[in-house]
């Protein structure tokens, strides 16, 4: 394996493992099960591309076909790979949340619905939505409120923004005073392990060209 893809396994790796505590297990397992099969397939990659180094002078042509066949399973087996780590750290996410702001049992999916959709076009004129959301929590006495906006519809509405959740969720978890919980620090990780996964990819790329 090339040495930057090994270095940004092993630092995401690094990230996921102090995290892999109690209900958050299973999922951030599963988050690094995927991951480090992007090295196993990437190591399968590379003994083919070898094999196929024999071929080369002999069919100059076959060889080039099945190199690009060779780079592009890797690649599936890449963004399939890295597809269902992000899925599994969402789900993580949304777990965390839940624990840090749980869903009120009242309000049925309708109340839900009704309040996100009024909330949504209340965020939507603003440029930046993260403070007003953030205040929104502080001033609303209603729980439903408060778990949309600081729950997961919050981050998703951000995310479809595309505002950064890093800063958002540092100010968020100071508000709820959970920094030093482990549903906090997941919350807190979130953006960086995005980050890292990307660097995954980024360099896996490079090493298969």
């Amino acid at each position: 394996m090339s040495d930057e893809l090994e270095s940004a396994i092993e630092a995401l790796q690094n990230m996921v493992l102090p995290l892999r505590q109690g209900e958050f297990s299973q999922g951030l397992g599963k988050v690094s099960v995927y991951v480090q099969s992007v090295a196993k397939s990437w190591d399968l990659s590379r003994t083919a591309q070898q094999a196929l180094e024999q071929k080369r002078a002999i069919d100059p042509e076959g060889y080039s076909r099945a190199k690009a066949a060779i780079k592009a399973g890797f690649q599936k087996s890449l963004q399939n790979s890295l597809a269902f780590s992000r899925l599994n750290l969402d789900t993580v996410l949304v777990q965390a949340l839940e624990a840090l702001v749980p869903r009120p049992r009242n309000p049925t999916k309708t109340d839900e619905q009704k309040k996100s959709d009024a909330l949504k076009k209340t965020f939507d004129r603003l440029t930046s939505p993260q403070e007003a959301m953030l205040e929104h929590y502080r001033a609303s006495s209603d729980p439903l409120n408060k778990y949309l906006v600081a729950g997961p519809w919050g981050h998703q509405y951000l995310k479809a923004r595309k505002i950064d959740l890093e800063e958002y969720d540092r100010r968020l978890c100071e508000m709820l005073a959970c920094q030093d919980t482990l549903a906090g620090r997941i919350v807190l990780s979130y953006t960086r392990l995005c980050r890292a996964i990307e660097e995954v990819e980024v360099r896996a790329m490079q090493a298969i060209d």
